[in-house]
């Protein structure tokens, strides 16, 4: 009996890969953002996010051939020794990341997402440091009918090890998975994951430039597809 299961259990393994679907995608997501210092607990950044992906009917992997994401975000922190603490509501424009004819057929969205972050920072030396940030997201979509709803959250857990090369140039590397949770619970619990790579150089005091990439890999509701997102990642910050 015992071995039946096994048996059965690697078949339904192989049937499930057999089926599976991994779709590539070359996207870019720039982000202009203003970051204002109150006093030495609180700061507020306004950000400006566009997101364009390649078209995937072209053999080019030019990842500024089709619309992917247009929002805007303002981000409230609270600081205080090792933590911070931040409010970010966010208003985006999205559509479907594009894999098959069927794809173009969705409809975009409007998308209303308050998140909460909580961070934790820890210097490990003069050049290394750890930060560590659990996020929750409440997503609240525009149905077809113009009626705002069917609600959805989602956690995400950041571990982040930064290299300060010296005062102006830091490397990073990030590992962040996101889980979808209650209420209206999708299919898949499992959102995606995002691996990060990134250079920053701080220009001056007032203007600093982060570029990265980012590997993404996420789970479709039909639990069978898989998007493999290739971003290019451009950052730019002003502090006022």
């Amino acid at each position: 009996m015992k071995k039946n299961l096994i048996t059965i259990t690697i078949l339904l393994f192989t049937i499930s890969i057999g089926h599976a679907q991994h779709y590539k995608h070359f996207t870019s997501w720039n982000r202009i953002a203003l970051q204002k210092k109150i006093n030495e607990h609180w700061e507020i950044i306004g950000d400006v996010h566009w997101r364009r992906q390649s078209d995937f009917t072209s053999p080019s992997i030019n990842p500024l051939a089709s619309k992917l994401m247009e929002g805007i975000r303002v981000t409230t922190t609270y600081r205080i020794n090792s933590f911070a603490f931040s409010f970010a509501p966010f208003l985006m424009h999205s559509s479907q990341l594009y894999s098959k004819n069927l794809d173009l057929a969705r409809p975009d969205r409007f998308e209303i997402r308050p998140t909460f972050f909580t961070e934790w920072t820890k210097v490990l030396s003069s050049t290394w440091s750890i930060r560590s940030r659990l996020g929750y997201e409440y997503r609240i979509f525009k149905r077809i009918d113009d009626v705002w709803g069917d609600e959805q959250a989602r956690l995400r857990l950041r571990l982040q090890l930064r290299y300060g090369w010296d005062k102006k140039n830091t490397i990073i590397v990030s590992e962040e998975p996101l889980y979808n949770i209650p209420p209206n619970m999708p299919a898949n619990s499992f959102n995606q994951n995002q691996l990060y790579f990134a250079y920053n150089h701080a220009f001056s005091p007032y203007f600093s430039t982060e570029i990265g990439y980012i590997w993404n890999h996420r789970q479709r509701t039909s639990l069978v597809e898989f998007d493999e997102e290739n971003i290019l990642q451009t950052h730019f910050i002003f502090r006022l």
